[in-house]
């Protein structure tokens, strides 16, 4: 593919604490020198960097390059998935990672550093990933290309969300509110249905809680299903059982490095679709941003987008 010749920057300038609108003198000069025809806008409210990428192709813009983090990721695929019936007909992604998790950076080996970035962001080089699309039965569709979880850490994306109390900001506070949230958090009964290559399968479990991972990682960094591939046209679950407090305190902390790999009550499965339904009051997140409660049906659109990457396929970190 030849590089982008339009390409459109849309920053969220309060993606990772400010880092995001930081940035913006940097990437002005350095794209006057290198890039002249690019575009860079700032949002100025949610739903704006959405708008942008769905009217990016009417307005000749070929590629989209989001200077935020995986929330600011969402919104610009649900205005690109809304620009086209294929991948093709679509402005292709780029990524300049400057949000608290940037975790498609991570999943497609992505620069983590953001001016390093902008040769991926803007290069011949292309990946094709699939996306997701989330119903909650409410009205409500999502499309993601991340991550989502339901039960606790949908809890802690929920308290997370928004407005934070000083001791919330940062990873330490992210950890402080996982364990306060744990302390008062009962595991939820929930009932699975998932579809694959092998037909559907229904099962019923208690569960601290169900991920749904489109490649390895969430969370900014938790490796939750190690072996999750963005572009194989399936969803990856890991079904953490009904541990209790004291064994999730043990858990979780490994799950940054994939330690639950193997551990008796966690479980994985692959799925083209999935249902949730069971306890009323279990919450939803999609890339850590609130996704109301269940019930809830997860379907992969496979090849859905085009995403700037490394030539080489991999990037030392």
């Amino acid at each position: 593919m030849p590089a982008p010749r339009a390409p459109l920057f849309i920053v969220n300038p309060i993606a990772g604490n400010g880092r995001a609108h930081r940035l913006v003198p940097r990437l002005t000069t350095w794209l006057a020198t290198n890039h002249p025809s690019a575009q860079l806008a700032e949002t100025r409210q949610r739903g704006d960097a959405e708008r942008l990428a769905r009217t990016a192709r009417e307005q000749g813009y070929d590629r989209v390059i989001v200077v935020g983090g995986d929330g600011t990721v969402q919104e610009v695929v649900n205005g690109l998935m809304a620009a086209g019936e294929r991948a093709a007909e679509r402005p292709s992604l780029g990524l300049v990672p400057a949000g608290s998790g940037n975790d498609l950076s991570r999943d497609l080996l992505l620069p983590l550093e953001p001016m390093a970035s902008l040769g991926p962001a803007l290069g011949e080089s292309e990946r094709t990933i699939d996306a997701a699309r989330a119903d909650d039965e409410r009205g409500r569709v999502r499309h993601f290309v991340v991550a989502g979880g339901v039960g606790f850490d949908a809890q802690v994306a929920h308290v997370m969300f928004g407005h934070k109390l000083p001791w919330q900001k940062g990873r330490i506070g992210y950890f402080l509110s996982t364990f306060v949230e744990l302390m008062r958090y009962r595991n939820r009964r929930l009932e699975l249905t998932t579809q694959s290559g092998d037909g559907e399968v229904r099962s019923s479990h208690v569960s601290l809680l169900v991920a749904f991972a489109n490649g390895p990682y969430l969370g900014g960094g938790m490796k939750i299903c190690p072996a999750a591939d963005p572009s194989d046209g399936l969803l990856d679950l890991c079904i953490a059982g009904d541990l209790s407090r004291l064994e999730a305190l043990r858990l979780l902390p490994g799950m940054y490095r994939g330690a639950h790999v193997g551990h008796p009550k966690v479980r994985f499965v692959r799925a083209t679709a999935i249902r949730f339904d069971g306890d009323a009051d279990t919450l939803v997140h999609l890339d850590g941003e609130p996704f109301g409660r269940i019930p809830l049906t997860i379907e992969v659109v496979p090849a859905a987008l085009r995403v700037g990457v490394a030539a080489s396929g991999t990037v030392a970190r």
